[in-house]
């Protein structure tokens, strides 16, 4: 299962904003990681923990209840520059988030593209390009619990220089501990309602109409996952 494709198969929309709360934990790959590498696949297994893949780059991760997930579907002007895209996203998203927790407004960007505060991690995000089509997903921990992800992940293959080679433990923080009053619920709900605004401010000049003649590759590919 690639758990991009529920926004994928709708990319003949100009714009799709999808914002949940997993339901129970679930690994996702990043396109190019080996889960055997970066996953401990038998306490995956003994806890029913599904390992999926996501059409993006990116490190691997756990979600679970105490997260929120935000994947984008876009269509840009530019086919390339990936990083200008995600200093845009990103922003956007913390400008959402700051909404209704000012206290968020701090949050940067680091590494390739991780959301922090100051040297703590909050956020992992990715991106899928297909020419003009962007699809981007981002892994918010709300609950950060590092036990259990330091219980189904290995440390990562590779990591921003800023981790240092911290444990999960020094290097994870959640947002409930940054903010007054914010859970998954909350925070999905404030999302889902902010962000197409604060994407429309940051992306302004850049986003454009769906473009017909790219929908049957993009299609295409779904097909042929969900075959696989």
């Amino acid at each position: 299962m690639w758990i991009d494709d529920e926004v994928l198969v709708r990319c003949t929309e100009p714009m799709v904003v999808k914002v949940f709360v997993p339901t129970h934990p679930m690994v996702v790959l990043g396109a190019a990681n080996d889960p055997g590498r970066e996953v401990d696949l038998a306490t995956c297994a003994e806890g029913r923990i599904p390992v999926l893949r996501r059409y993006g780059g990116g490190g691997t991760v756990l979600l679970h209840s105490g997260c929120v997930v935000v994947s984008l579907g876009l269509w840009v002007r530019q086919v390339y520059q990936n990083r200008f895209y995600f200093e845009r996203i990103n922003g956007a998203l913390i400008d959402a988030l700051a909404k209704s927790w000012p206290e968020l407004s701090g949050l940067s960007q680091r590494g390739l593209s991780d959301l922090v505060q100051d040297d703590r991690k909050v956020a992992g995000t990715s991106l899928f390009r297909s020419r003009n089509y962007l699809l981007y997903q981002a892994s918010l921990l709300i609950e950060a619990r590092p036990e259990m992800i330091g219980r189904h992940l290995r440390h990562p293959s590779r990591e921003p220089d800023y981790r240092a080679g911290r444990s999960h433990r020094d290097f994870l923080v959640g947002l409930s501990q940054l903010a007054t009053g914010i859970d998954p619920g909350v925070c999905a709900a404030s999302l889902t309602l902010m962000l197409p605004h604060t994407l429309n401010e940051r992306l302004d000049g850049e986003l454009i109409p769906p473009q017909a003649e790219q929908f049957s590759g993009l299609l295409r590919r779904v097909d042929q996952q969900q075959m696989n």
